[in-house]
C-alpha cells in the first residue's frame, strides 16, 4: 500500500533557470575568458557533481560550500574574476525565487498522498523557495538532513528511515536518469523520470506531467 510521494525539487518541482541565474551568468561571463554563457554553466556543474561526489559522509559539506569551490576551481580554467561568495550569493537567490512548473499547483492540490521534497539543495533554500511558491509538503528531506547527496543509495535509504516508510509504500518522481532514478531504483522504490520519453528500462515509467503519475498510484 502506497503511503507517500518522494519527488525532487530542482528540475521537478521548479525550473533549473531563472532571472537569477541568467544574471550569474552574465556577470561570470562578463568577468572570464568564457564568452558562452552555456559552456560556462556545463563547466561549473561539471565541477559541482565532482564535489557532489566527492563530500558524503563524514566528508559532508553543505551545497553553498561546495557551490563556493565549484566557483573557486574553475577561476584559473577561465580566466574568472571576482568573488566567489558574490558568486554563491546570487546562486542563493536562483534556489530561492526559482518558479514553479504549471502542473505543481495542481500536483500539490490533486494529490492523495503526502508529498515529501528529496532535494541536493540546502535545506533553508528549498524551505524559503516552498514558502515563496505557497507549497506545503509533508517534509522536507535534503543532503543536510541525510549527509548524502543523490545519486548515493544512503540518501533514499535515510529517507525512508525519516518518514518512517518501506521503499514499497513510496514512489519517488525525478528529471535525471543518473541521479535521480538511480538512486530510488537502488533501494527499490518505484521511480517515475518526467519529461523524457526515450529511456528504455523496464524499472522506470516514463511520465510527461506531474499529474500523470496518479494513474498509477
Amino acid at each position: 500500500m502506497l503511503k507517500a510521494i518522494f519527488i525532487d525539487h530542482m528540475g521537478t518541482l521548479v525550473y533549473d533557470t531563472s532571472e537569477w541565474l541568467t544574471k550569474l551568468l552574465d556577470e561570470c561571463v562578463e568577468n572570464s575568458n568564457e564568452k558562452d554563457p552555456q559552456k560556462l554553466g556545463e563547466m561549473w556543474y561539471q565541477k559541482h557533481d565532482e564535489l557532489v561526489m566527492h563530500y558524503n559522509g563524514k566528508d559532508y559539506k553543505n551545497e553553498y560550500e561546495i557551490a563556493f569551490e565549484a566557483f573557486e576551481s574553475i577561476k584559473d580554467q577561465i580566466g574568472l574574476q571576482g568573488d566567489s561568495q558574490h558568486y554563491c550569493d546570487l546562486l542563493v537567490q536562483h534556489w530561492i525565487h526559482t518558479p514553479a512548473y504549471d502542473d505543481s499547483y495542481d500536483f500539490f492540490e490533486q494529490c492523495p498522498l503526502p508529498i515529501y521534497i528529496i532535494t541536493n539543495n540546502d535545506l533553508q533554500y528549498v524551505e524559503e523557495n516552498m514558502k515563496n511558491l505557497e507549497l506545503k509538503p509533508k517534509g522536507i528531506i535534503s543532503s543536510e538532513t541525510t549527509h548524502y547527496y543523490k545519486p548515493a543509495k544512503e540518501m533514499f535509504e535515510k529517507a525512508l528511515e525519516i518518514t518512517k516508510l518501506k521503499a514499497s509504500e513510496a514512489v519517488y518522481i525525478g528529471d535525471s536518469y543518473n541521479k535521480d532514478m538511480q538512486s530510488a531504483k537502488s533501494v527499490g522504490m518505484r521511480a517515475f523520470l518526467i519529461g523524457h520519453k526515450d529511456i528504455e528500462d523496464p524499472d522506470i515509467t516514463c511520465i510527461d506531467s506531474l499529474l500523470d503519475v496518479f494513474e498509477y498510484l
